[in-house]
């Protein structure tokens, strides 16, 4: 790698911190940053919640058209999205134990289908626990036992569930709800579809529904909230619970990877949200869905509705699930939500997705759910429309050529020759002219002595030079570079997102069983490290040594200059630092695409001798 390559990531890194900061929206876009945008949020918001706070109560309802809420009780769980209004419901006497799963004297309706294991409590009829038949916990372990290698479980806060409810304020997280029917497990066939409905009966008779619709080849459950007397009412149903973050962060770090988000698609543009600290935001006006995402899973509620309505976020922390004491432990962000709005009839619907982050299964959901995947910058050339559609390409290419070789290591390697032969003219063309402008360094430097007290006559001479040489000082050597970059950076993120590449090994490296995270060499006792080196971490890794090599013997080749000498040093030692946390799938692409360039230039090189004149022979006649 040259200067010109180590000035291409200067430029890029220096682009997107110049059109990401504050001045420019000001400036150029004439509009406020996001993160003035959601201090100023912030601030509106608790104006607005102090405001209310001091108001006085506002008048009930008539009697006759009032869905009654349970009688409220202390509430010691964690407070959610739902509770800060209605607080408790649980009835007098109940503790918190008995708000989960197990609580005495309520069962718990438990539903398998071809694709999930479904727990619903009677206490609140909240989902519990979700578990996906297709996933196990560790997706390298294939032949062990479903005790050994559970379902991975999606639920991350059980005693708060999931599909909660309020009206008008109160909340009924901790209400006794009776099941319909005899039985509390049901197993559904592909073909098969089942309606669970939980019941809660009011003191008055204003009695409430929620109805849970099953398909049995499916990750989607329907909901349905229904009440004589429910038109009119403020409707609150949200995700409380979280979603678990099923993925160490590989390279022999055990903390969870802490990438979770909240999604909201107005039916045009999505918005893709990301808190450092807990904290609760709301946005008004219509949305179509509100997703959570992990590295590979996503809870979606999308809306049966066009009607407006309002999205509460909540983001809490939890402690990172990792082998460390308890006090030790590093707290992570997750996220519950809930969405608010006015029922327009006795019965309001909204559907679940609950699944992996699949693309197949997100775009026949046909609500573009698929846009949780993959995002981009609109202001970095409207990349939020280009660069999705990059990255959804790459991976339909990686799965296409997975079904023929059945290896993506190899796949990998195939797409790496794809994007060299591609590139290949401008290559070719590149290290020529680079070759020639070596070559013409000593004449370049008489040049410059000869003429430094004339800037104009030396700018003529070197023209004159480039010209009876036949060299082009304007040829883009960094142009290859620049056109594999996207797919590189496409590359990266589709391997860090694509469930389909989770727990995907390869031939090409063994002792890799997952290309999606960082390589672990197999050193007994020592790999891991039993500390992290900084900038570099606590894995060794074999692929991002050997790219560091080929990275020093590319530069030795190409850098004559001295005032270049310390590149030939210094990139080999940046490269090995910067990819050694970097999927494995990734480093292979990489260092197989430098492999490709120096044999690229080895070739040349050979041509190049031998093609040049022999001994004695007439020199080349000028032109």
């Amino acid at each position: 790698m040259n200067r010109n390559t180590l000035l291409a990531f200067a430029l890029i890194l220096l682009a997107i911190m110049v059109f990401n900061h504050p001045k420019y929206y000001e400036i150029v876009l004439g509009r406020e940053h996001p993160s003035k945008q959601a201090e100023r949020a912030a601030r509106e918001r608790r104006a607005r919640e102090e405001k209310e706070a001091a108001a006085p109560a506002e008048q009930s309802a008539p009697e006759e058209s009032k869905v009654a809420g349970p009688p409220k009780t202390s509430d010691q769980q964690r407070p959610g999205l739902l509770a800060v209004e209605g607080g408790a419901t649980a009835e007098a006497g109940d503790s918190t134990e008995t708000a989960g799963v197990d609580a005495p004297g309520l069962d718990t309706v438990w539903v398998e289908t071809e694709k999930l294991v479904v727990g619903i409590a009677e206490r609140g009829a909240r989902i519990v626990s979700v578990r996906t038949k297709e996933y196990r916990d560790d997706p390298t372990a294939r032949n062990a036992s479903l005790e050994e290698n559970p379902y991975i479980e999606l639920v991350s806060v059980p005693e708060t569930g999931g599909a909660n409810l309020a009206v008008n304020n109160e909340a009924f997280d901790k209400a006794v709800f009776s099941a319909a029917g005899d039985t509390t497990s049901y197993v559904l066939g592909a073909a098969d579809s089942l309606t669970v409905s939980f019941e809660w009966e009011g003191e008055d008779g204003g009695g409430l529904q929620k109805r849970f619709r099953f398909s049995g080849d499916s990750y989607v459950i329907g909901l349905e909230v229904a009440s004589r007397v429910l038109d009119g009412k403020k409707v609150r149903v949200g995700w409380e619970c979280g979603i678990v973050e099923s993925e160490d962060g590989g390279g022999g770090k055990s903390a969870r990877y802490d990438i979770r988000k909240v999604h909201l698609y107005d039916g045009k543009n999505v918005s893709h949200i990301s808190e450092k600290k807990p904290g609760k935001s709301e946005e008004a006006g219509y949305y179509k869905w509100v997703g959570l995402t992990s590295k590979y899973f996503l809870v979606s509620m999308v809306s049966d509705s066009t009607r407006d309505g309002e999205v509460i976020i909540e983001a809490f922390e939890e402690e990172k699930d990792t082998e460390e004491p308890k006090k030790k432990r590093e707290k992570t962000i997750n996220y519950g939500f809930a969405w608010q709005r006015f029922a327009s009839g006795p019965v309001e619907s909204y559907t679940l997705y609950i699944g992996p982050s699949s693309l197949g299964e997100l775009k026949e959901q046909d609500v573009k759910l698929e846009k949780v995947l993959f995002g981009g910058w609109k202001w970095f050339f409207r990349a939020d429309v280009w660069f999705p559609a990059l990255c959804e390409f790459v991976l339909w290419l990686l799965i296409v050529l997975h079904g023929i070789v059945k290896d993506y290591g190899v796949v990998i390697i195939v797409l790496t020759i794809l994007s060299r032969v591609i590139t290949y003219p401008l290559t070719q063309s590149s290290m020529k002219s680079m070759n020639r402008m070596r070559e013409l360094q000593p004449k370049v430097t008489a040049i410059r002595e000869k003429h430094k007290g004339n800037p104009q006559q030396m700018n003529q001479k070197m023209m004159a030079l480039y010209k009876e040489e036949g060299v082009n000082p304007l040829n883009p050597g960094c142009l290859p570079m620049f056109l594999q970059l996207p797919i590189f950076i496409a590359l990266f993120i589709v391997l860090r997102k694509a469930i389909e590449l989770r727990g995907a090994g390869t031939w090409v490296i063994p002792w890799v069983n997952d290309l999606s995270k960082p390589e672990v060499l197999p050193i007994p006792f020592i790999n891991p490290l039993p500390f992290e080196i900084p900038l570099y971490g606590n894995n060794i890794a074999l692929l991002p040594i050997v790219m560091a090599l080929l990275t020093y013997f590319q530069n030795k080749a190409t850098i004559k200059d001295p005032n270049q000498k310390a590149m030939i040093y210094f990139m080999p030692i940046f490269m090995l630092v910067l990819f050694n946390s970097f999927p494995s799938g990734l480093v292979l692409y990489w260092t197989f695409s430098s492999a490709l360039q120096l044999v690229q230039q080895f070739v040349l090189n050979k041509l190049k001798k031998g093609n040049a004149a022999p001994a004695g022979a007439p020199a080349r006649a000028s032109r």
